[in-house]
């Protein structure tokens, strides 16, 4: 179960990111970040009914915070990077780095892996890998390393921080992560002049890029609540074969031979994480 919500939120962040970096190509990208956080919390109002606590401590709360914290970081990292046209290097990388670092997490605690389960992995980072990076990766500097292994980073203390909070405390985790983020995102937004509402077709597509955040938000944190880290992190992290997909469907563009190897790899990795 917690795989299939693992996979789900890597749907629903793929979507998001691509809604989101679509709008981010118009609009400054502290704009965009600081309002998909606020027009995310009505679905997340929706999942506290859905999923009530049984017990939430003071512990479940910081970490939601010091992961929600994490997470806007590689959030703001990627849509920055979109915006400068490097995304298709930054993000693929970055998707492995958060998929690594909660494996290497779990195995240094004495987590098992059968050999199934790390043949999936080993696929799933190839994957991502293979969908996202294209001829310009032959180039990378120093600074786009730099970029990518922070924002992956980033991800990853997300996804390790919501792993360590109780299932009984439900997505009040989240509740703490958006107390956190909605107002340094609105603080930075403001200090660069860009917090005024987005109009009318662009707030549509913000309020469409947060809403699908918040979902996959839901569901990772339900997933690392209830299975590992480190398997639900890697599913997770298979986002930009999602991008790539929808870009496909939306915007016509014809997926080259490598990225259909990478999609391809994708699934098969899927279906080796879920047996």
């Amino acid at each position: 179960m917690s795989q299939l919500l693992a996979l789900v939120s890597a749907v629903l962040f793929g979507v998001a990111d691509f809604t989101g970096g679509f709008v981010t190509r118009r609009l400054p990208v502290w704009k965009v970040i600081s309002w998909s956080q606020l027009l995310g919390l009505p679905l997340l109002v929706v999942g506290l009914l859905v999923v009530p606590a049984e017990e939430v401590t003071a512990l479940d709360l910081a970490l939601g915070a010091i992961g929600g914290i994490a997470g806007l970081a590689g959030l703001a990292i990627l849509y920055s990077t979109l915006a400068a046209g490097t995304m298709s290097v930054v993000a693929p990388i970055s998707g492995a780095v958060a998929a690594a670092i909660p494996v290497i997490f779990d195995l240094s605690r004495g987590e098992e892996l059968s050999p199934l389960q790390i043949f999936g992995i080993v696929l799933a980072l190839v994957a991502v890998l293979l969908v996202g990076l294209d001829h310009s990766a032959r180039h990378l500097d120093g600074r786009l390393l730099l970029q990518a292994g922070a924002a992956g980073a980033a991800f990853a203390v997300f996804f390790i921080a919501l792993g360590f909070t109780d299932e009984a405390s439900g997505l009040w985790p989240l509740v703490a992560a958006r107390l956190a983020t909605v107002p340094i995102a609105f603080a930075v937004a403001l200090a660069l002049g860009v917090a005024a509402r987005p109009r009318d077709d662009d707030l549509r597509l913000v309020a469409v890029a947060g809403t699908l955040d918040m979902g996959a938000n839901v569901a990772i944190a339900l997933a690392l609540q209830r299975g590992p880290i480190g398997v639900n992190a890697v599913l997770s992290s298979l986002y930009p074969a999602v991008t790539a997909v929808v870009a496909v469907v939306v915007l016509k563009e014809r997926p080259s031979t490598q990225q259909l190897v990478g999609i391809g790899c994708a699934l098969v990795a899927v279906l080796a994480l879920a047996l």
